[in-house]
């Protein structure tokens, strides 16, 4: 039996999705073997919190691929950093250290504001010497004896940023183990995950990924950390086109007083879980039916974008079979083949040769704008596109619920 990732409690099964690809391991040969692994999306009964009921090895998520990264959003760090310069105790002297190349964004605005210790761990002093490696890896080698080490090596941090690497954690409790040994009694965690609620609301499935293990929303974020003996101050959202941001300021020392009864709060929360798995199967057959209809009048459906999304979005929904490539302008993708439904990737000319009759957008809604402009004149000629994101002004009439 599964077990929460937060209170070890054992998980209800919500969705099992069957054996799903790598979406990071782009197929140069479509008859290529594949590497699969159970994808089951579970929920804790007692704090409510979503997560992968069998998380995947880190050493088959690894990229093989070195260029291949992910890029966070920054608008709101700017906020954050002022937050983080006003904590108590807090002040020019405090040693500020990440833990990988997306906490130096923070560090690089912490300096400019006068701190003047800074550290950003490098992964040969993780002791990772794996090309490509990026959270899958760093989060599977996370120790206690890891955490008194870098200790150790330029003294103890009073604030640890670490953005985006609780969620793809096999192993909560170690990465929070680590960290514990790594930060002060009385220093400060500040701990930035994606925020699930309005996704899940959606049933925006494209959110789903095997590299993300655990799905919070403010409430679960907030209330992950008592175990821990480790108090969360405060759990800040910052609003995004695609997903929100979810922030916890966490200090390294137990609260004072427990938690309240979660109450409704939780039965909200398994809500959202029911109302996904509900959701599935129906929006599956909803948007097969719309591109056999497409296919049914001679025309044909392509995804913009090769990306995790898209390949989440195709497989998960099963319309392999009714989308004929994918666009990608990435020459480092091209003539590749996306993992699982094994579609091509070909480059935006395809919209002007071939003219299908519909484009899925799949790429950053952020991007959603320029790609249309930039293909204007396959919309002037009758193309039509639609976003697969929900929230996004193009989202195609399907996807709502």
């Amino acid at each position: 039996m599964s077990t929460c990732q937060i209170c070890s409690s054992s998980l209800l099964e919500l969705i099992d999705f069957g054996p799903q690809p790598v979406c990071n391991r782009y197929l140069a040969d479509p008859d290529t073997h594949e590497y699969r692994h159970p994808l089951i999306l579970s929920q804790c009964p007692n704090d409510g919190l979503l997560q992968l009921g069998r998380p995947w090895p880190s050493d088959e998520v690894r990229p093989r691929l070195d260029w291949i990264s992910y890029k966070e959003p920054e608008r709101h760090l700017d906020d954050l950093c002022d937050r983080i310069a006003a904590l108590p105790g807090v002040g020019p002297d405090t040693l500020i250290a990440g833990l990988s190349y997306k906490d130096e964004p923070v560090l690089t605005r912490m300096e400019k504001k006068g701190f003047t210790r800074t550290w950003n761990v490098s992964l040969e002093e993780l002791g990772i010497r794996h090309a490509g490696a990026g959270m899958e890896t760093i989060q599977d080698v996370l120790s206690a004896d890891l955490g008194e080490r870098l200790r150790n090596m330029k003294g103890t941090p009073g604030v640890i940023v670490v953005r985006h690497l609780l969620e793809h954690s096999n192993s909560v409790s170690r990465t929070m183990t680590f960290l514990k040994a790594w930060a002060g009694a009385g220093g400060y965690l500040i701990l930035e995950v994606p925020d699930s609620e309005q996704t899940f609301k959606d049933l925006d499935f494209g959110t789903i990924w095997e590299e993300h293990v655990c799905y919070f929303t403010a409430f679960t974020l907030g209330r992950a950390f008592e175990p821990f003996e480790t108090n969360a101050l405060e759990v800040i959202r910052y609003p995004y086109t695609l997903e929100d941001c979810l922030v916890a300021i966490v200090a390294n020392r137990p609260a004072s007083s427990s938690l309240p009864e979660a109450g409704d709060q939780l039965r909200k929360e398994l809500d959202l879980g029911a109302n996904f798995k509900a959701g599935w199967q129906l929006l599956a057959v909803r948007c097969q039916k719309a591109l056999q209809q497409v296919r049914d009048a001679g025309g044909s459906t392509v995804i913009f974008g090769a990306g995790h999304r898209a390949a989440t979005f195709v497989n998960l929904l099963g319309l392999d079979k009714l989308i004929s490539c994918v666009i990608d302008d990435d020459p480092r993708k091209a003539g590749l083949h996306l993992p699982g439904c094994q579609l091509p990737i070909v480059t935006s000319a395809h919209l002007h040769s071939e003219r299908p009759t519909l484009c899925l957008l799949a790429a950053s809604p952020d991007s959603e704008k320029a790609i249309v402009g930039k293909n204007q004149a396959y919309a002037d000629n009758g193309g039509r596109f639609a976003s697969i994101y929900p929230r996004s002004l193009l989202a195609w009439e399907q996807l709502k619920a």
